[in-house]
């Protein structure tokens, strides 16, 4: 699907075909970086597990380099192994395990200064091999690969939920993020799992309840709709308290917490 603003440009880019403003590529799946996730002004969603579809990822201003999943089959296996100790009716459990996945997949944080590094040119032909999972065990993976993949993995369990790019504003700075939204046996949350939570001194997901309505409106992929969510919380990767708006600068605003809050408060 496209989407097109009232001067005709394409805004989103979703779907078998779109435009990045430099030309039509297609099986892409992301935002356009170019004109407006930065201010929050626009998003995209997507609700399927990744195989070929293309991500944009932005590797500076207008830069924007396309990656597919890859083999993330060892991501699998990890998910299978601590799900089954879960508890199939906590939500909060169920994305535990999938933080804990993400985070031995990849190898956690440390090189993420260097992500950029394991990709290649930002050439469209040149970068059809561009995997996320290029960076498994490279400590490098940040927002976008860590979406892309805890998108899978709940697909693979069955959960309904959507991959997002939007802009976001994170203790007062623009940024563009990927995250997560989960529909679960009647509830809506906001997952993600780059900014994760501190609990009883371990990390743990920042996953925060949000009411249907304001479900639907996040996942809208309409720049004119949708909600932001405000929610505040301490990141153990970074130690730092974070006070993140998703899908920032839209009309509606709400403030939700995050669950099991109880470590440091902004």
């Amino acid at each position: 699907m496209e989407y097109i603003d009232e001067l005709g440009k394409k805004i989103i880019i979703e779907g078998d075909q779109a435009d990045f403003g430099f030309g039509i590529r297609r099986r892409i799946i992301g935002a356009n970086y170019v004109f407006g996730v930065q201010i929050g002004g626009y998003l995209s969603s997507f609700d399927r597990s990744f195989t070929d579809e293309r991500i944009g990822i932005e590797s500076g201003l207008g830069d924007i380099v396309l990656s597919k999943i890859g083999d993330v089959g060892d991501a699998y296996e990890l998910l299978r192994e601590k799900i089954s100790n879960v508890d199939s009716s906590n939500i909060f459990e169920i994305a535990q395990a999938v933080l804990e996945t993400v985070d031995e997949y990849f190898g956690g944080l440390e090189n993420h200064k260097d992500r950029l590094n394991y990709y290649y040119s930002e050439d469209y032909e040149e970068s059809k091999d561009n995997k996320i999972s290029n960076l498994k065990g490279k400590g490098a993976a940040m927002c976008v690969e860590r979406a892309a993949l805890s998108q899978n993995l709940l697909q693979l369990l069955g959960i309904r939920s959507f991959f997002k790019t939007s802009g976001i504003v994170k203790n007062g700075s623009n940024e563009a993020h990927s995250y997560n939204l989960i529909e679960y046996e009647g509830k809506y949350y906001i997952f993600d799992s780059t900014m994760p939570n501190m609990i009883n001194n371990a990390p743990n997901p920042l996953i925060a309840e949000i009411d249907k309505e304001s479900f639907d409106l996040i996942t809208s992929p309409l720049a004119k709709t949708g909600i932001s969510i405000s929610t505040s919380h301490y990141n153990p990767y970074f130690s730092k308290n974070y006070e993140v708006t998703y899908d920032a600068a839209r009309e509606k605003k709400i403030e939700v917490p995050a669950l099991g809050n109880d470590a440091k408060q902004l």
